[in-house]
């Protein structure tokens, strides 16, 4: 199976408008539809994956006694 990769839209009226694509005829075709997400919804993805990749699922909760130099300027 050959993959052709383009972008694509939909007008108004619910047409699908494909860019770039090469003529082909009389031919079965498997569409796959991935809508765009806007950028700040990627980044809080991107972020709350990183963030839990940071952490395991044993991780300790730390205390301030635990601490070896704290910070001066923190104010809870």
């Amino acid at each position: 199976m050959q993959a052709i990769e383009t972008t694509a839209s939909f007008n108004e009226k619910g047409e699908l408008k494909i860019d770039n694509l090469p003529m082909i005829k009389n031919q079965k075709v498997k569409l796959l539809i991935l809508l765009q997400e806007n950028e700040q919804s990627e980044w809080y993805r991107f972020s709350g994956k990183e963030l839990s990749a940071a952490f395991s699922e044993d991780e300790p909760d730390y205390t301030l006694n635990m601490l070896n130099e704290p910070n001066p300027d923190y104010t809870p």
